[in-house]
């Protein structure tokens, strides 16, 4: 049980961490092309991750 919980929380932090490297890469693409809603829409996802990640449940 114990084991199953450690290794369902590293899945959820690599998930996590992937996710926000593809995040910065396409905002930087989305920065690129002017594309002012896509970037609204990937940074809206990003801050959300980060705001996960700073109240310590992450």
């Amino acid at each position: 049980m114990v084991a199953e919980l450690l290794s369902e929380i590293v899945i959820d932090e690599q998930v996590r961490l992937f996710r926000k490297r593809t995040l910065y890469r396409e905002i930087d693409e989305a920065l690129e092309l002017k594309n002012k809603e896509r970037f609204l829409c990937l940074t809206n996802e990003l801050r959300e991750i980060m705001a996960y990640e700073q109240a310590g449940i992450g």
